[in-house]
């Protein structure tokens, strides 16, 4: 059995975890990324592994950080079931499509500049129809039932006390020696407003648990209505508006709970409270036909008449213009909108037009992550950019930790002191200090191992034994100090190593990242051969004599040559990098490049090394091209497919980049002032390696070593 965790690894967003046993593959949960744009770029590249391949999918709960690519799964071929309770399924069927609404809408702004730049159009992750589609691949759980979902993996739900619906995995694997995983999911506290308590599990042989908070504390609940209290006569009393960023599911329920019970209790005077979220409407709308998942308080509110989401200081918005005229109001407003980290929605309307006012107050109550516009408030930030405009930041920033949906620390120590048997512990869904933190504490309390896995790391599962495949195949493998750049194997489509080192920015101290682009210096000759053979193929350019794809010359000038009334990078976007879909690469001038581009560095005669910013232009003044590990495997993949070139014609146009010692095996090397690459691939298998840097030494030892190491594999 294997386990590869292809999100929430050492970050909070994009949960997916991917178990393979017994010839069958199984998700649990597809999350969304959201939060740095090197992470957000995962949203749009390919799946690390083949969507029709999957048999099930298993989703905790509705969150889009959980159950956010689902729709793009089944665009891309899934079939299968999606197992969920019935409450996660009906607050998906209006998440989803949501979501897909906000992307399509998205696009289409973008869209309406690139085509006034002559830019070919962005494509949406998936649109609202793909959202609707998805939704009949559902199938509805009940808690505590155990079903079996496929031959040897057997599944039930338990209450994780987190959202109305959400769930903790007990998922039974094997045949007559079965092995129990247990996920955690989003675990909530004990005491929570609206939703129960979470139901505590006593046995796992590996357990994969949350640490968005494992390292904090929340105020309690007392603490938390007091505080809430207390900024929200703070700001009445001044004359501003509360503005209140919240997630729509949840998050805006549990705020309606807290200002219904303060308003009762005579604590805070009346309130005009708007909702400012038509998605925060319909989930209410779901929270109320499943009240009977309400605990005791709630439903006993509601049975006196005192309903938390029906009352006459509460309105609904649903049009933009009603959403508009709340910013006409300079103060005496409660307004709670979407999204919850303040990076989307009507929420950045209204930041808009109060957070230059003294008399505002901005209230966080939700986990904010990093790069978000949310974590920039809360940080700190005297000045913000909304809508392209610069914000000065007056209003007030308040942050009430305990309205958090998810367990602190001492909450989730609780949930796991109930365990009497835990082989191995896997930390995951916080970020990475939190995740390393909290894994300390497990292992210095509970005695067990604890694993922080890395982003699209796998482990072999023997029991309770979990044994890291990129330790086991490639422990031997010693980057040099000096490289700086992304490593990667991977074989089909599945990440079997994957390493980041060094920095894209020196002077700025900027880490490269899978998604970083890196210059492919000579290497763009190989895209040039390709797209002059494309040409040749489909009978475009006619040529007087046969081609010597072997011969030693520059293949851009070459296509220069021939087709002389375009330049040879427009013509290698329009025959490679469009059709291939290689989304992220791109030619740019050096002293043009994008933010997610590295910037090369060179050691000069001094021995001293520079920014090579300039150094290239020996060349003359022309766009390098840049592009990433995603973007080089997908080639590959797409080439082996046949379908770009014919076979025969590959064969013959990659004859001249075999291996040396491996048969079949095909590399293209790439040099420039501050840039060295190697990607290679074995067609027939698609066993790729890619080795990409920002500077010029190690290179090929780290390229030699991963092909050493992954024959073994």
């Amino acid at each position: 059995m294997k386990i590869q965790f292809l999100g929430a690894a050492e970050t909070t967003s994009g949960a997916c975890y991917l178990v393979t046993s017994h010839g069958r593959q199984v998700l649990v949960d597809c999350g969304l990324f959201h939060g740095p744009q090197e992470l957000k770029q995962r949203n749009y590249g390919d799946f690390p592994f083949e969507p029709s391949g999957i048999d099930a999918v298993i989703l905790t709960h509705a969150h889009i950080d959980h159950s956010g690519l689902l729709p793009k799964l089944v665009k891309q071929g899934f079939k299968g079931p999606i197992y969920a309770t019935a409450v996660t399924a009906d607050l998906c069927s209006i998440m989803l499509a949501d979501s897909g609404h906000i992307q399509e809408t998205e696009v289409e702004r973008k869209n309406r500049k690139r085509l006034r730049r002559g830019q070919e159009p962005l494509v949406p992750i998936y649109t609202v129809d793909d959202a609707d589609r998805t939704m009949k691949q559902f199938r509805r759980m009940v808690y505590d039932e155990e079903v079996e979902i496929l031959p040897a993996f057997r599944l039930r739900f338990r209450d994780a006390g987190h959202i109305l619906g959400a769930a903790t995995i007990e998922l039974w694997v094997g045949d007559e020696k079965r092995s129990k995983l247990v996920f955690s999911g989003d675990l909530g506290n004990m005491g929570q407003p609206i939703v129960q308590d979470p139901t505590f599990i006593t046995e796992a042989d590996v357990l994969v648990i949350e640490s968005t908070y494992g390292t904090r504390i929340h105020e309690d609940r007392e603490g938390r209505l007091e505080h809430l209290a207390e900024v929200v006569k703070a700001t009445m009393q001044r004359g501003g508006n509360l503005l209140i960023p919240a997630f729509a599911l949840g998050r805006t329920q549990d705020l309606l709970y807290s200002l219904g019970v303060l308003q009762d209790d005579g604590l805070i005077p009346p309130l005009n409270v708007y909702i400012d979220s038509p998605l925060a409407t319909k989930a209410t709308e779901v929270f109320q036909k499943h009240a009977g998942f309400f605990d005791y308080e709630t439903r006993t509110m509601i049975q006196a008449g005192r309903s938390p989401f029906e009352s006459p200081h509460v309105h609904y918005t649903e049009s933009v213009q009603e959403s508009m005229r709340l910013n006409s109001v300079s103060g005496g407003l409660v307004i709670i909108s979407a999204s919850g980290m303040a990076d989307a929605g009507r929420i950045k309307h209204h930041l808009k037009h109060n957070l230059w006012r003294k008399s505002a107050t901005v209230l966080l109550v939700g986990y904010q992550a990093e790069g978000t516009l949310g974590r920039r408030l809360q940080d700190g930030a005297k000045k913000v950019r909304i809508h392209g405009e610069e914000v000065r930041v007056e209003a007030a920033i308040e942050t009430i930790s305990g309205f958090s949906a998810h367990a602190d620390q001492r909450a989730l120590l609780n949930w796991l002191r109930r365990f009497r048997h835990i082989g191995r512990v896997f930390v995951t869904h916080g970020e990475k200090e939190s995740c390393h933190g909290f894994a300390k504490i497990i292992h210095e309390e509970l005695k067990v191992p604890v694993v922080v896995p890395k982003m699209d790391e796998s482990f072999d599962l023997k029991g309770a034994e979990g044994i890291s495949t990129w330790d086991s195949y490639y422990r031997s493998c010693h980057v040099h100090d000096a490289f700086a750049g992304v490593v990667q194997v991977t074989r089909d489509a599945s990440i079997e190593y994957r390493a980041v080192y060094g920095l894209a920015d020196r002077r700025y101290k900027v880490d490269n990242t899978f998604f970083t682009l890196f210059n492919l210096g000579s290497a763009r000759d190989f895209f040039a051969k390709l797209a002059l053979a494309r040409l040749m193929d489909s009978g475009r350019l006619d040529q007087d004599r046969p081609v010597k794809w072997d011969a030693d010359i520059v293949w851009e000038e070459e296509l220069r040559r021939l087709v002389p009334d375009q330049e040879p990078w427009d013509i290698v976007t329009e025959e490679v990098l469009r059709p291939v879909q290689l989304g992220q690469s791109a030619y740019h001038f050096l002293d043009q490049r994008p933010a997610l581009a590295a910037t090369g560095y060179t050691r000069i005669k001094t021995g001293e090394t520079v920014d090579n910013v300039y150094a290239i232009l020996a060349e003359g003044l022309k766009p390098q091209l840049f592009s990433t590990a995603h973007d080089l495997r997908r080639l590959w993949g797409v080439l082996a497919r046949g379908d770009y070139l014919p076979p025969k014609v590959m064969q013959t146009l990659l004859a001249s980049y075999q291996h040396s010692k491996i048969p079949g095996f095909y590399t293209v090397e790439g040099k420039a002032p501050g840039a060295h690459v190697i990607f290679g691939a074995d067609l027939q298998d698609l066993w790729t390696i890619t080795v990409l840097s920002n500077g010029e030494e190690a290179v090929q030892s780290a390229f030699d070593q991963l092909v050493d190491c992954s024959q073994g594999r």
